[in-house]
C-alpha cells in the first residue's frame, strides 16, 4: 500500500505534524490502557512540544535595506512601520491570532497591551519622543490575522545591524536561536563593507545555511544587470563563508570537506520587496510575478519545511516507532506470561529481573567512556586554552604596531579622536580573533559529540537485545502456535511486515537507527554542521550550547569605553613621540587583558561547555533506557501480582490485547514509511544539499 507524505509547503507540513501527533495520541491511549506508565509520559512530552512547535523567521541587515517592507509584503498588508528614515529600534515579533493588538516586554520586566495602531510609538525612531520610549522595550509582540503567520511562523523584525551597537548586539544574539534568517542586501550598493565585515568576523560558520540572502529593491535595473548583481552578491558570499569554515576546521580537514559538500551554494534571491506588497494590496499577480517575489517565499517555504522541519517529522515518527514498539512487546509479554505456568513463570521472572540489572550495569560502564570521551576532548582543547589570551592580546598588539600615524595626530583637538579609532580597531581585531578560536573550540566539541552519538550505536544495539531476550524469556511459541489465534499472527497480519518471533522489532528494522538520543545517530554530523548548535541541541536534547557568541561576548565585558594611553607631549621627533605613544597604549591594553583574565575563567568556561555536551548525552539516553526498563519491570511485577490471582487469561483479556496489537502494529507500520521516506530525503540532502526532495511530497511503498 502506498502511503502519501507532503512536507514541501507549509499546509502539507503542518498536516503531517498533525497526522503523526494524532497517532501518538491513539498510542498514549493503549499505553495507558496497558499500563505504560513512563512510556505514556514520554509520548505525553513529545505531544507537548508539538503542540508549541512553529517557526521563528529573523528579518536582518543594514539599516534601510527595506526589512520592514519586505516582512510587510510577506504578510501581505501593511503592518510593521517603515519609514525612509531608520525606523526599527526594537526587536518586533509578528505572530498569529485573530485579534490585532500588540505586547510590549520592558527591560524592567513589566508589560503591558497597547492597540495596533500605536505600535510606531513603542518601536520607531520616528520621533524623539517614539526613540525614547523604545529605549525601554526588550520586545514588542505584534498580534496580527495574516496567512503567513497562520502557517505557524513567527516574523521577527531587527533593528539595522550598523544603526546602534546595542541593538547590533541584541539582532547578533538571537541569530543562531532561529530556525531561519533572512538577511537583506540592497540592490543599490551590494556588498557594503560593514555586510563583508559581517560574514567574516561576526557570523557563525554553521549559520550560513539557515540563511536566504535578498538583494532588494530590484525592478530600476535591466534584467542582465539583476543577474550580473545576484551573481556578484552569490560568489562574495560564497568565498567569505568557505574563507571562514577554512581558519575554523583546517582547509585539509575532514569537516571542512564534509562543509563544503554539504553547504553547497548560497541561496542569493533578488526581490522587488516594495513592489511585491503594492501587488498583494491591489490583488495583482501579474505585479507580483514581476518582483520576483515568489520564488523568494518559495525558498523560505523550502528552507523551514524540508530542511528545518524534516528534524520534526523525525522526531515525531520516530517517537512513534519507539512506542508501539515497546506497547507491542509489552502486549506480547503479557500474553505469553498469563500463559505460563506459575512456577515456570516465576522462573522466568527472576531471569527477567535480573536481565535488567545486567542492562543497568552496562549503561554504568558506558556513562565511564563517556566522561572519559568528555576529558579527552577537554585535554586535547588545552593548548588551545591555554594560549587564548595572549592570542588576543597579540591581535591587539598587531593592530598598535601597525597603526598608521603622522604628526598631525598629535594636535590636541585630534589626539582624542586617533585614540578612539585605534581602539575600534583594536576591538574589531580582538573579536575576529576570538570569534575564530571560540568556533574552533566549538566545532571541536560538536565532533566529538556527534562522533560518541556514533559510537553509541554499539551499545544501542546491544540494548535493544537485551530488551528483546527479556521478551523471549516468556515466549511460549510451542503452545501458542497450538491456539491458532496467536498474538504473534495477529501483528503478523496486520503489518505484514512480521512473522511469528518478530513481534517486537529491532530498532535497525524499524528504521529509527539511534533511537535513544531521538534519532540524533547519522544525523548528528550533518546538523550540528549545517544548522547552528544550539538549533541542533534543542531539537536531540544535546547542550551543545552557544559558546562562540557567549565567548565573544564575555571576552569583551571588561572592556568599558576606550583604551586610555597616558604620554607627555615633548617637542622631539614624530617617530619617537609615536613610539612612546603606542608603548603607552600597550601598556594600558595589556593592564586590562590582565584584569580581564583574572575576571573571566575561559579555561572553566570551555570546561564547563564540554561536560554538559557529553552530559547530556548521559542524560537522554538515562532517560530513554528508563522508560523501557522501568515499564518492563512494571509490567512482570504487574504480572507477577495478577498470576497469583488467577491461574489463566480469559478470552475477553485475549481478544483486548488483541486489539492494542493491531492498531499499535497500524501506527509503527505508517510511521515506518514516514521514516524511510523522510531518510532518504536527508540523504539526498545530505548529497546535495541544494536539491531537497521535489515539492516535499513523496510516496512510500
Amino acid at each position: 500500500m502506498e502511503k502519501q507524505i507532503n512536507y514541501g509547503s507549509y499546509a502539507g507540513y503542518k498536516e503531517t505534524v498533525g497526522n503523526l501527533t494524532a497517532d501518538l495520541q491513539e498510542l498514549l491511549k493503549l499505553s495507558e490502557e496497558i499500563a505504560l506508565v513512563n512510556t505514556a509520559e514520554s509520548i505525553r512530552e513529545t505531544i507537548e512540544k508539538a503542540k508549541d512547535e512553529h517557526f521563528e523567521v529573523a528579518i536582518v541587515g543594514e539599516f534601510k535595506r527595506g526589512k520592514s517592507t519586505l516582512i510587510n509584503a510577506l504578510l501581505g498588508q501593511e503592518v510593521l512601520p517603515a519609514d525612509v528614515l531608520p525606523a526599527t529600534a526594537t526587536l518586533n515579533r509578528v505572530t498569529y491570532s485573530t485579534e490585532p493588538y500588540v505586547q510590549v516586554e520592558y527591560k524592567n520586566g513589566d508589560s503591558e497591551r497597547v492597540d495596533i495602531d500605536r505600535l510606531e510609538e513603542y518601536v520607531t525612531k520616528l520621533t524623539s519622543e517614539s526613540e525614547r520610549k523604545a529605549e525601554t522595550v526588550k520586545e514588542a509582540t505584534v498580534y496580527y490575522d495574516t496567512e503567513f503567520c497562520r502557517n505557524n511562523v513567527d516574523i521577527i523584525d531587527t533593528p539595522g545591524l550598523n544603526d546602534d551597537d546595542q541593538m547590533t548586539n541584541v539582532t547578533m544574539s538571537i541569530i543562531p536561536k532561529i530556525d531561519a534568517a533572512v538577511f537583506v542586501i540592497s540592490a543599490n550598493s551590494p556588498f557594503s563593507q560593514f555586510e563583508k565585515e559581517f560574514l567574516e568576523k561576526k557570523m557563525l560558520t554553521s549559520d550560513v545555511g539557515r540563511i536566504i540572502f535578498v538583494v532588494n529593491c530590484f525592478g530600476t535595473f535591466t534584467q542582465e544587470d539583476e543577474t550580473k548583481i545576484v551573481e556578484t552578491v552569490r560568489t562574495r558570499i560564497g568565498k567569505y563563508v568557505m574563507e571562514k569554515a577554512k581558519k575554523v576546521m583546517g582547509e585539509d580537514s575532514k569537516e571542512f570537506a564534509v562543509y563544503k559538500r554539504k553547504i553547497g551554494t548560497p541561496r542569493v534571491i533578488g526581490v522587488y520587496a516594495k513592489r511585491a506588497l503594492t501587488a498583494k494590496t491591489i490583488g495583482s499577480q501579474e505585479l507580483l510575478e514581476e518582483s520576483n517575489f515568489p520564488e523568494f517565499e518559495k525558498a523560505l517555504e523550502t528552507l523551514l519545511t524540508q530542511e528545518r522541519g524534516v528534524i520534526t517529522l523525525q522526531i515525531l515518527a520516530n517517537k512513534i516507532t519507539n512506542s508501539g514498539t515497546e506497547i507491542l512487546r509489552s502486549v506480547v509479554m503479557q500474553e505469553n506470561a498469563l500463559m505460563m505456568a506459575n512456577d515456570e513463570f516465576m522462573e522466568k521472572y527472576d531471569a527477567a529481573i535480573k536481565e535488567i540489572d545486567e542492562i543497568r550495569n552496562l549503561k554504568r560502564q558506558e556513562f565511564v567512556k563517556i566522561n572519559d570521551a568528555a576529558n579527552k576532548v577537554f585535554e586535547d582543547l588545552r593548548p588551545v586554552l591555554d594560549s587564548y589570551w595572549s592570542n588576543i592580546e597579540e591581535a591587539a598588539m598587531e593592530v598598535i604596531d601597525n597603526f598608521q600615524m603622522s604628526s598631525e595626530d598629535f594636535k590636541k583637538d585630534r589626539l582624542k579622536l586617533v585614540s578612539s579609532k585605534l581602539t575600534e580597531k583594536i576591538k574589531e581585531s580582538m573579536e575576529a580573533r576570538a570569534q575564530i578560536i571560540c568556533e574552533q573550540i566549538q566545532n571541536s566539541i560538536n565532533s566529538a559529540v556527534s562522533g560518541e552519538t556514533e559510537r553509541l550505536q554499539a551499545f544501542e544495539d546491544e540494548f535493544f537485545e537485551s530488551v528483546e531476550e527479556i521478551q523471549r524469556m516468556f515466549s511460549v511459541s510451542d503452545r501458542l502456535s497450538q491456539n491458532g489465534g496467536t498474538l504473534d499472527k495477529v501483528i503478523g497480519a496486520a503489518t505484514g511486515m512480521w512473522g511469528v518471533g518478530g513481534v517486537y522489532m529491532g530498532f535497525r528494522e524499524s528504521g529509527a537507527k539511534g533511537a535513544l538520543l531521538g534519532g540524533a545517530t547519522g544525523l548528528a554530523g550533518f546538523y550540528a554542521t549545517y544548522y547552528a548548535a544550539a538549533f541542533f541541541g534543542s531539537f536531540f536534547g544535546l547542550s551543545t550550547g552557544l559558546l562562540p557568541v557567549m565567548l565573544v561576548m564575555m571576552a569583551f565585558a571588561g572592556i568599558a569605553g576606550s583604551f586610555t594611553a597616558n604620554f607627555a607631549i615633548e617637542k622631539v621627533l614624530v617617530k619617537e613621540r609615536i613610539d612612546k605613544y603606542k608603548t603607552n597604549f600597550k601598556a594600558n591594553v595589556k593592564k586590562q587583558f590582565h584584569e580581564m583574565k583574572l575576571n573571566n575563567d575561559f579555561t572553566e568556561t570551555v570546561r564547563r561547555q564540554v561536560f554538559s555536551s557529553f552530559d547530556s548525552i548521559k542524560s537522554k539516553i538515562e532517560e530513554e533506557t528508563e522508560i523501557i526498563l522501568r515499564d518492563t519491570q512494571e509490567t512482570l511485577d504487574n504480572l507477577n501480582d495478577l498470576k497469583a490471582e488467577k491461574s489463566e487469561v480469559s478470552q475477553k483479556e485475549m481478544e483486548r490485547l488483541h486489539v492494542i496489537a493491531e492498531t499499535a502494529s497500524k501506527l509503527v507500520q505508517d510511521a515506518y514509511a514516514v521514516r524511510k521516506v523522510l531518510n532518504d530525503d536527508v540523504s539526498v540532502q545530505t548529497a546535495d544539499i541544494t536539491a531537497p526532495a521535489e515539492d516535499g511530497v513523496q510516496t512510500a511503498e
